[in-house]
């Protein structure tokens, strides 16, 4: 009998699905705490749909069952992504995982809330306007943009100016509306280099990122239908309400991190539109180098762009830097010269994050729009 019942415990062993029980312990006045991921039962990364169980002072509970094999993505929020955990460097996340083999218990601490960390009011130097929910029919979608106009703008009715076009259009600007409340300072550095005579005055177009953010700034998700409506809907109600510069010799872009990955896309893909790219601590690495081989298969002729491309050497940034070291060997094999029309630096001690963007921007304009 005592047989019978072991072997019966060893089969339901054997074949029931390991149990993940998550425990977080959040910053104190934390009244709800969701858990999102790449499973249905968490939601397919809806960071609204699982609400974790309060069972203490700021510590909530949560769990299920996962089969054997399964690798789980997950991260934590307090239900949208406005509101998603940072880490103890104030920086976003990766997607956490878990090779799912065997009753699994994640006891997690939350450091700090994104949406905690926003400074209250705006920082911004110079003169800014809002379009608001700006509908994307190749992506079916909204976001907003912003549009920085330089000093003489409005003194100036005859003159018509180069363009910038910035992804993540909210980190640019303003602190308030900037992850982690530190933004780019884009303003602050333009108006000082142009006061310096270093460079031309431009017009900044900061285009926010949607939630899908990722894909669309995958050239092989979504990618490509985001350059469709950056080229075909963006640029031409730019073009048409504001005094640009509207050929390729005056229109640049450039984006951070994944919006590296799609800032160099533009200009690689689309040189009729855009000749310079700002690839800042950009992911070459993802979508398996997706990117550097393609560059590693051009044989056609000069692209006849620039491009800039920086990164760190800390935390994310170095593991960033062997898929950049192949971009920039590749370039080189394709006739990119330092400082003509390939400006590539890295930045020692330098983190991934808007701090250490902000004070690699000086170099990056001065490049494409210098005097």
């Amino acid at each position: 009998m005592f047989r019978f019942i072991l072997f019966s415990l060893l089969i339901v062993s054997a074949y029931s699905n390991p149990q993940v029980t998550f425990i977080v312990k959040a910053p104190d006045g934390t009244d709800q705490v969701t858990v999102t991921g790449n499973l249905d039962e968490l939601g397919n990364w809806n960071p609204a749909s699982v609400p974790m169980e309060k069972i203490g002072d700021n510590e909530f509970f949560f769990e299920l069952e996962i089969p054997k094999g399964t690798i789980l993505e997950y991260k934590f929020t307090r239900g949208s992504w406005m509101t998603e955990a940072l880490l103890e460097d104030k920086s976003i996340p990766l997607n956490h995982q878990l090779y799912v083999f065997c009753d699994t218990t994640i006891i997690y601490t939350i450091p700090f809330w994104k949406d905690e960390l926003i400074m209250l009011g705006s920082g911004i130097t110079g003169t800014v306007r809002y379009h608001k929910n700006v509908y994307s029919p190749q992506l079916k979608n909204e976001r907003n943009i912003v549009v920085w106009l330089p000093p003489s703008y409005s003194s100036n009715p005859d003159h018509r100016y180069p363009v910038l076009y910035l992804l993540d259009g909210q980190n640019c600007f303003d602190p308030k509306t900037s992850f982690a409340g530190q933004d780019w300072q884009l303003d602050e550095t333009a108006t000082d280099l142009t006061t310096r005579g270093l460079m031309k005055e431009i017009i900044m177009v900061g285009i926010y990122n949607s939630e899908d953010r990722k894909a669309e700034y995958s050239p092989v998700h979504r990618g490509n239908q985001y350059c469709d409506f950056l080229i075909n809907t963006v640029k031409p109600f730019i073009d048409s309400t504001y005094r640009t510069l509207t050929d390729n010799k005056h229109t640049a872009t450039m984006g951070s991190s994944m919006g590296g990955i799609i800032s160099f896309h533009l200009a690689w893909e689309y040189p009729d539109v855009f000749s310079m790219s700002g690839c800042l601590s950009p992911a070459f690495f993802v979508d398996d180098n997706e990117i550097v081989l393609r560059v590693k298969g051009y044989s056609g002729s000069d692209k006849g762009i620039k491009l800039a491309i920086f990164n760190g050497t800390e935390g994310l940034d170095a593991d960033l830097q062997p898929a950049i070291d192949e971009m920039i060997a590749e370039l080189s094999k394709k006739g990119f010269l330092g400082n003509k029309n390939l400006l590539y630096k890295v930045f020692k001690g330098a983190e991934h994050n808007e701090s250490a963007w902000a004070e690699q921007v000086p170099e990056v304009l001065p490049f494409f729009f210098g005097k």
